[in-house]
Order: structure tokens, then sequence, then C-alpha cells
């Protein structure tokens, strides 16, 4: 089938994925034909129409059984796109390093001799063995060749390399016996393979000297996973961009390791451990909790865009903007940090959406506080993951204060309606109530929100760094926190790097530079390449969708056009002035924003009957055609050169 998809579609993975997709729908659609109608969840507010002025808590509708269809049929879709072909579950682990300085290996090749390639693979060695540095690379490791033992050829001398990835290094030898000579007591080297020159298999080695055999670290450790080596390795079996820090830092902090270099908050990088303490070291390990996360944020954003809309249409429409985005899916498919933060930026938004909701004077007190706490636990958590929460949650303060200025505002029209001598006793009595309650949860409200929003937030960051070895020589303490946030702000304010793919903010708005992240060939010499960029008929349309939100805002001054734009803006502008190396992913957590602007105006054209309908439908379908077109470029499948060039619509855009 496979073979069929890349001959007919240019991609391996389409039929395959295609008929899963299809099977789970079927299924799917034929549960749900045989459930009973049923309220799924229930809403206990009422509307109050006493005063016609006050702005009251809306009657929210229950879930139905095509809501949670929707949610399940397009969370399962996109989850079956995101795990196909994901990692591999084999990987080299157990690493070797020297003893001392000059240490020497000899390996004998007893049954062949001939190999035309020697495979290298290193992960990170003990770094709590040696106080001064850390056991991590190959750089200056000498590799020579002999048939007597005498007379030895240098073969080649390896570079450091990157971090779980295959370094491969091809010629024509024929030796008996292989010496391995590392000059550098901070080398590390997981697995060594000779590939032999039928290219099946590599060649048996045994070990014939060994300086430290008895040691922690023998040299066996270089050829006990000889069935672990990949022979042509793609994205699949190794690390690629930045997989080569993130999965690294999270395998020091599941193994107690001191770490390497820490640039970024930790929390989620703690969870990426979790998953590899418990699965062990994988590829697909280490991307299994980004693939988990960006599931979760399908009906995360089902759940917003209902709450915003009140509409199941809607709500669908953009949970399925958001699964069928190219940015989504390829940065949900490496192990780094964005999905974490994404995920904790929309929960945090869904709780501040759920809080300005209701209003102070038709809602118990502690349950409106629920959701505000639960705001700030979030936007803490959001923010121990990655500090560029931080532009968002600005967001959910221009929300909160505008939240507040609306019951402030209630409040003055109350005490004015007070002095009206016509007032029935209703109005009368829910005035009184509105400037009795107003000074009160005002007050309490401000002084819990330094609680919320200040202080659990800063816990929070202090403590996910509790399971971490940051300070080589020193411990946890409020202090060490604070001085890693100086090194980290030092870092990425004077970093003054360049990257031939990186881009700016007016490029994201046009997708005019997507960021190449991998680009290799497997054993058929089918391409596997990966670029992350949005989908452009999203960033194309959210142009004029996002311009539209502000004008009916204004117009309507209704608050879901104020959400939408505020959570846009305030994610979007910090990248206006700064001036370091960005790429295409920064534009992710705008791209939320962007595509419930594009939502709202469908929330317009849906109302105009079936020409609306055809017109947003009609969209939806060239959005998810164009997807399944990108999924090569997007998401590593195995496709033709000439396939991946057809792609490259504009000069800007490279994808190998």
């Amino acid at each position: 089938m496979k073979n069929l998809s890349l001959k007919y579609f240019n991609d391996a993975a389409l039929l395959p994925v295609a008929l899963l997709c299809f099977l789970f729908s079927t299924v799917i659609w034929i549960c749900f034909y045989f459930i009973k109608e049923n309220k799924i969840q229930k809403e206990t507010n009422k509307e109050v129409p006493v005063l016609s002025f006050v702005h009251s808590t809306k009657t929210y509708p229950s879930y139905r059984k095509k809501d949670i269809r929707n949610i399940i049929w397009v969370t399962g879709i996109y989850a079956i796109i995101s795990f196909y072909q994901l990692g591999s579950l084999t990987f080299p682990v157990t690493t070797w390093q020297p003893s001392k300085t000059g240490q020497d290996i000899v390996f004998e090749l007893k049954t062949d001799t001939n190999f035309d390639a020697i495979y290298t693979i290193y992960g990170e060695g003990d770094n709590n063995s040696n106080p001064d540095t850390y056991q991590l690379g190959t750089e200056g490791i000498q590799i020579y060749g002999s048939n007597d033992h005498h007379s030895w050829d240098l073969i080649t001398t390896l570079k450091k390399g990157s971090i779980y990835q295959y370094q491969i290094i091809e010629g024509n030898w024929k030796y008996k016996y292989v010496w391995l000579k590392s000059t550098n007591k901070n080398n590390s080297l997981t697995e060594i393979g000779l590939r032999s020159t039928s290219h099946t298999s590599f060649v048996p080695l045994s070990i014939e000297m060994d300086g430290q055999k008895d040691s922690q670290y023998p040299a066996t450790l270089l050829i006990d996973e000889q069935d672990k080596l990949v022979l042509h390795p793609t994205y699949y079996d190794q690390s690629y961009f930045d997989e080569i820090y993130h999965p690294r830092n999270a395998w020091e902090i599941a193994n107690g390791q001191d770490m390497y270099a820490t640039v970024h908050p930790l929390f989620g990088t703690n969870t990426m451990a979790l998953f590899i303490k418990l699965f062990g070291m994988s590829p697909f390990v280490w991307r299994l909790p980004g693939a988990l996360f960006g599931i979760f944020m399908i009906p995360l954003m089902y759940g917003i865009a209902r709450r915003l809309f009140y509409k199941t249409s809607i709500a669908t429409i953009a949970s399925i903007l958001l699964a069928f985005d190219f940015m989504h899916l390829t940065t949900s498919r490496i192990g780094t940090l964005e999905p974490f933060s994404i995920f904790w930026i929309m929960v945090m938004f869904y709780y501040m959406i759920r809080y300005i909701q209701m209003s102070w004077y038709d809602t118990t007190f502690f349950k409106q506080l629920k959701y505000l706490a639960l705001c700030g636990i979030t936007m803490g958590i959001a923010i121990a993951t990655k500090w560029t929460a931080c532009y968002s949650a600005v967001g959910l303060a221009i929300l909160l204060f505008s939240y507040f200025f609306i019951q402030y505002s209630d409040y003055q029209k109350a005490k004015k309606h007070l002095k009206n001598a016509h007032l029935v006793p209703s109005e009368e009595t829910f005035a009184a109530h509105i400037t009795e309650v107003f000074p009160k949860r005002f007050a309490i409200t401000i002084g819990l929100c330094f609680i919320f929003f200040i202080f659990i937030p800063i816990i929070i960051y202090a403590i996910s760094y509790i399971p971490d070895r940051v300070w080589k020589n020193d411990g946890w303490s409020f202090m060490n926190v604070w001085k890693q946030c100086e090194y980290m702000f030092q870092y990425h304010s004077s970093l003054n790097a360049t990257h031939p793919y990186s881009s700016t903010w007016k490029q994201w708005l046009l997708d005019l530079r997507p960021i190449w992240y991998y680009n290799g060939y497997d054993v058929n010499n089918s391409q596997h390449t990966i670029s992350c960029f949005s989908n452009p008929l999203m960033t194309w349309l959210s142009l004029g969708a996002i311009v539209f939100t502000v004008l009916d805002g204004i117009r309507t001054k209704k608050q879901t056009a104020l959400v939408i734009v505020i959570g846009y803006i305030t994610a979007l502008a910090p990248w206006m002035i700064i001036t370091r190396c960005v790429f295409a992913y920064h534009f992710y957590p705008t791209s939320i924003f962007a595509i419930l602007s594009i939502a709202y105006l469908f929330s317009y054209l849906w109302e105009y009957g079936i020409a609306g309908k055809s017109v947003v439908c009609f969209y939806i379908v060239m959005y998810i055609l164009l997807f399944v077109v990108f999924l090569p470029a997007t998401a590593g499948f195995a496709t033709t050169n000439t396939y991946i060039k057809s792609l490259e619509w504009f000069s800007t855009w490279y994808f190998g």
C-alpha cells in the first residue's frame, strides 16, 4: 500500500493514513447513530433581566450528542495523522565514556573484514562523574585500521556531531582490527557500527582490547546494541533540529544528571522527562508528550470556540482549522516545548473566558473565583514552560481589567438608577444589590489577583526546578532560580546568532519563510523532509478576518471580539520589537487567535443561509486538501524530490 501511495500520490503515508481515518470515522458515526440524545453538561446560571443595562451571565447551551461526536471525530482523525510514523521505539542508549585521557579500544572483525561505512551515534554520558565538565560528544576520537596489529592506518577523526544523530563516514576498507582512540576524557559514544559492503547488515564486532573493561563503562557498551542501529536512518530514527537540546535535558532530569544547558524554563522539559523515565529513551517517547498535548489542543479549541460563539457549527470549524494547520502538526511531532506552552496558553485563556462571561451580580463569588484561580495557576504553568507565555499573560491582564471596568460601569449605573423615584421593587432591590456587591468584590478580587497571578505563578515557576540538577555545584534555592532567570534573560537578549531559515513577524503573516527542519533519504531513496509553517489558507484569510473582528468589535462591543483581538495582538506585538533571530514557529501562539478570528468571520457567513454556508464549506474543503497535499513537506512522510520541489510555490520556500 505504501508503494502504491507513493506511486500515485507522491506520499507513501497517504493511503494508509486515509484508510485509518476512514475506518475511524465510520466507527464513530455508526456508534453515535445509536446513542440517544442526552445533555452532557448543565449550566446553573440563569439570566437576570431585572435591569436592562446590567451585563448578566448568559445561559450556556448544554453539550449534546453532536458536540461529543464532532470532538471525538476531529480529534481522532488528527491523532491518527499525528501518531503515524512519529518515531522509533528502538534506540541505542547504553553509553561508553573514557575513564581517563587517552583511552584505547581495539575491535576485532572475525567473520567479515570488508566494510564501507562507519556509523556512530552518541548520547550523554555520566555528567555526575566529572565535576569540572560534561560527558558529551565524539570530538577528536580517532579510528585506525590494521591487519597485523603493527601497521595502523588512520581511517578518520570524528567530529563532535549532534547528540542522538547518526554520524556516518563512508569509504572502502578491509581491516581485521579497528582501533578507537579517545584523546578527550569528556568524550561519550553510545554505539559504533561498521556497515558491510552488501549494505544489508553491520559487520560483527568483538572486543580484543579494552583498558577499562572492569570499570563502570567497559567497551562492550559500544557494541551491545548493534540490533538497534539503523542502516538508513531518517527523522524517524534520530533527533533533528532542536531535539538536540530538549530531549537531552529531559534525559538528564529523568536520570538525575547535572544539566548541560538550560535556556528555557523546565516545566515542559520535566513533562518530557516523566515519559522518558516511564518508557525509556527513544524518538517516539521524547515526541510522545508533545504529540499528546497537540491532540489535547483540538477539544480544547472546540471548548474555547463554543464558549465564545455558543454554536456547535463554529466550534467544529475552529477545531478543524487547528487540526489541519501545518504548524500545529509539525510542531506537535517534534520534541520541543511549543506544544506544552501553547496548550497551557489556551487553557489559561479558556479559564479567563469562563470568568469574564459571568457577572458579579448574578453569580456566586466562589464559583467565579474558581475560574480566576485556575486561570492564574495555568498561567504560572505556561510561563514555567516557556517565557513566550508572558506575552499572552499581558492579554489576560487586559481582559481582566476590561472586565473590572464593565462591572464598575454597571455599579455606577445602578447607583444612578437608585435615584429614580419610579423604580419598581424588583429593580430597586437588584440595583441596591449591585451597589452593595461591587465594593466588596472588587477589593477582595484585587487582593486575590496578587495571589493568583503573582504569588502562585512565582511558586509554580520556582518549584518546577526542584527535580532538576541545574546548578552543578549547588542545589535548589529561590536565589539560584532567580540567578538562572537572569542568565536566561541575558542569553536571549544578547543572542547574536544567524540562521538561513530565520524570518520576521511580517513574513509570518503571509507565510513567506518556512523554517526547514530536516532532510534525509530512506532505503528506497525516498525523500523525507520536514518544514514548519502555517497553512497558507489560514494565514492569508486571517489577515482580513482579524481586521473584520476589530471593526465589528468596535461596532458591536462584543466580548468575543475583544478576547480574540487582545489574544492576537499580545501574542504577536512583542515580536515586532525583538531584533534577535526568530523563526516561523514563534507565530504559533498568534495562530490560535488567527484561527478564532476566521471562526468569528465565519459565524457571520453561517447566518447567510445556503450561500454563506457554501462559502465556508468550500474553504474548509480546500483547507483540508492543502493540508493533505503538503503532508510530505510538514510531517516527513516519504515522497519524491520532484514532488517536494513542486510545493515550493515561492522563492522563499525551500523544502529540500
